[in-house]
């Protein structure tokens, strides 16, 4: 039987009530705030959420990645009120219109996006808006708390919510198609931590970073997974302090796009040369939101930090595969969940699999699109893979992207790109069929010079089948533009 994250979070606040589960950048120090206070903070915004929003009405959350920010999910998951997080980076209509289709009526927000939220008030002004650490909020936070220390109100702590409600509308990422609302429940929520903590070593007071963006499924997933086991997480609002982060809270294990990942490497490997030793103590990184180029894995093992891989997508609650940390294996994206009652498979034409309680409830009023992805209750992840006799996973790449040849062949062009990346000099790869003939072609970031980057690929191009090779080449000195997960926008 899973544990739920209500059960999950009763016991931390149970034995171990002093412990530290978020840690605050305070200067050059670092504050903890322990579960008692988390606990009460949760409890004291899910009065509110329960007298004044009502079970299962949808609450925005726009904002940073934040102590704030979590404390507003978590009360929304466990008093039945469903968390919608909105990407910050979104304009303020793109914004608007999603609140809007979801009918959301109350949006709480970080005081950072204060000019966009405010015109996003001019746009749905039937909502209530309210800022982290406002008056307002503060006052609706000492109230609950009181409401609950006089017994005027009970805990949520006192009783297991609906684990089959939704909880929570999350965004798909719109890196090839058009942005849905999956609507997931409490239940899919423990799925993840539950799977997890069956091949990843964390315990008890063991440090990590709320650095993911949690309006994404694999950075809320993996932040209720170490939370849930008792992982002290240092929050860091912004990537671009990924190392500063790292060491003032001390971190051992993360979770990372691959993207971030490369960063942190070169960040090390700068810091290591300067100080003429290994700074850190990182001890394994996990990715995910999309595949680890070789030439990244590489390089964080040449720095001594074991390097494991995830899959999962918005509608499954980011769980499908985790590479164990006794056993890991290149090249694939881990072993299936460990856990009975996730089902896993691959169709007749490849594409991977899967039914269980992670598994969204459809995409919000959209079911003619939820129709399209469900048959006799698997999910179809619009992913071909495979999965050996062990349960290791290897993904190709997205159905929706295979590229056909006027010879009828299919290409895979993730397979292709993960070879360009890899290839000195190569950071990033595109590759896509054009024209009648569907020919080949690469557009590749690279700070070569482009005659360089050409005879690389000439180069890699022996090496392939003759209907793989790349007949065209594009050379771009800027990164592609990426979405928050950290993904290229196809």
């Amino acid at each position: 039987m899973v544990e739920t994250l209500h059960s999950l979070f009763c016991k931390n606040l149970s034995r171990r009530p002093d412990a530290s589960a978020f840690l605050i950048a305070a200067g050059d120090r670092s504050l903890p705030i322990t579960w008692r206070q988390f606990c009460r903070d949760v409890d004291a915004l899910s009065w509110a959420g329960l007298k004044y929003v009502g079970k299962g009405e949808r609450v925005g959350i726009i904002g940073e990645n934040s102590y704030e920010w979590m404390v507003t999910h978590a009360a929304c998951l466990l008093s039945g009120v469903v968390a919608v997080p909105l990407e910050p980076s979104l304009s303020a209509q793109e914004m608007a219109q999603r609140l809007a289709f979801v009918e959301a009526r109350f949006v709480v927000h970080s005081v950072l996006y204060e000019d966009k939220v405010r015109e996003v008030t001019k746009l749905l002004p039937g909502a209530f808006f309210f800022s982290f650490g406002s008056a307002a909020v503060d006052y609706i936070l000492d109230r609950g708390a009181k409401a609950i220390e006089t017994g005027e109100a009970r805990s949520v702590f006192a009783a297991a919510p609906d684990e089959d409600a939704t909880a929570s509308i999350v965004f798909t990422s719109g890196t090839t198609a058009k942005p849905r609302g999956v609507e997931l429940t409490l239940r899919s929520f423990s799925m993840f931590p539950a799977s997890a903590k069956e091949v990843l070593p964390v315990k008890p007071g063991d440090r990590s970073l709320m650095v993911l963006p949690l309006h994404h499924i694999f950075g809320i997933a993996s932040t209720y997974f170490l939370l849930s086991q008792g992982a002290a997480l240092g929050v860091c609002p912004d990537f671009r302090r990924l190392f500063d982060a790292v060491q003032r809270f001390r971190a051992t294990r993360l979770f990372l796009v691959p993207a971030l990942a490369d960063i942190l490497a070169h960040k090390i490997e700068h810091r290591a040369a300067m100080l003429e030793e290994m700074p850190g103590g990182i001890e394994w990184i996990l990715t995910g939101g999309a595949p680890l180029p070789r030439r990244t894995y590489e390089h964080l093992q040449s720095l001594g930090i074991r390097m494991l891989e995830g899959y999962g997508l918005t509608e499954t609650c980011s769980l499908y595969s985790l590479a164990p940390y006794d056993a890991p294996r290149v090249g694939t994206a881990g072993l299936v969940s460990p856990l009975p009652e996730v089902e896993v498979g691959v169709s007749d034409d490849g594409e991977l699999l899967i039914r269980g309680p992670n598994v969204m409830r459809g995409y919000y009023r959209e079911p003619e699109a939820t129709a399209r992805v469900f048959e006799d209750g698997w999910f179809h992840t619009g992913d071909t893979g495979t999965i050996d006799a062990k349960g290791y996973v290897t993904v190709i790449g997205r159905r929706n992207r295979t590229i056909v040849l006027s010879s009828g062949k299919k290409i895979a062009p993730e397979e292709l790109e993960r070879i360009l990346s890899g290839l000195p000099g190569i950071k990033e790869a595109l590759v896509s069929g054009e024209g009648d003939s569907r020919q080949l072609t690469a557009e590749v970031y690279s700070s070569l010079p482009e005659k360089n980057v050409r005879d690389q690929i000439d180069a890699a191009n022996r090496m392939l089948p003759i209907y793989k090779r790349i007949r065209r080449v594009i050379v771009r000195k800027e990164p592609f533009p990426r979405t928050a997960s950290g993904k290229i926008k196809v």
